[in-house]
């Protein structure tokens, strides 16, 4: 028998006993580890930045962003009993991570505009440090709520999309992975519009005006002040 053979019996079998198949185990495994290191990376650049785009202790919201590596470990894993609170769960701590993308940038237009201890370069590398967060917390909100999120993708069960990318627009059977999200959170700051993935929800359009007007917010307006101030 082959090895394709071997894998299709196995994941019959796996479907049959009513667990996850290989190839969805090894999934979840991989999504756990890129989401690992994509919240703490988010934790350690809202460390570096400066006192003025930030609120409260320096390490509060750092602490409370590292909650989603557990948590991202408890939703890939959770039996099916359980995984709807943690979904709720998981759903509140992202709209913590926009919130807080959102507040980074307002601090940041506020100092600007009043507080003039900040300098020109500390100003700059706050415009970079919040343009980073914006791009790895909405990749990771998108990856989780396109077509009922990455458990739903990887076991073929999505009944509708939240957005298109262009191997599916070709009718390849393709599943996206967060890579594939967080390219689309980069190419929407930097276009400041979809370019090859498509919104098609409702909410999915929403998240995208709402990450592109943060990003220009920060790009044209901030950024573009301390490189003067710089001059």
């Amino acid at each position: 028998m082959t090895h394709g053979g071997i894998q299709s019996r196995d994941t019959a079998i796996a479907l049959a006993c009513g667990v996850d198949s290989p190839l969805v185990q090894k999934a979840d495994k991989d999504a756990t580890l890129q989401v690992a290191i994509v919240v703490l990376a988010i934790a350690t650049i809202q460390m570096l930045l400066p006192d003025a785009v930030t609120i409260g202790a320096q390490w509060l919201i750092p602490a409370i962003e590292v909650i989603g590596v557990p948590m991202a470990l408890l939703i890939l894993r959770a039996t099916d009993a359980r995984t709807r609170t943690i979904r709720r769960a998981m759903t509140g701590y992202l709209f913590l991570l926009i919130c807080a993308s959102v507040l980074n940038a307002g601090l940041l237009l506020w100092s600007m505009l009043y507080d003039n201890n900040e300098n020109g370069p500390e100003l700059l590398f706050a415009g970079f440090g919040v343009l980073a967060i914006n791009v790895l917390s909405f990749g990771i909100v998108y990856w989780w709520v396109d077509g009922g999120g990455p458990r739903q993708r990887d076991k073929g069960k999505v009944t509708s999309w939240d957005f298109q990318f262009p191997q599916q627009a070709a009718g390849m059977k393709w599943t996206p992975m967060l890579p594939d999200y967080m390219f689309t959170a980069y190419t929407n700051i930097i276009a400041f519009s979809p370019t090859d993935t498509m919104p098609l929800s409702h909410r999915a359009k929403f998240l995208f005006t709402v990450q592109s007007t943060v990003s220009l917010l920060t790009i044209l307006v901030t950024v573009s002040r301390a490189i003067n101030m710089i001059n």
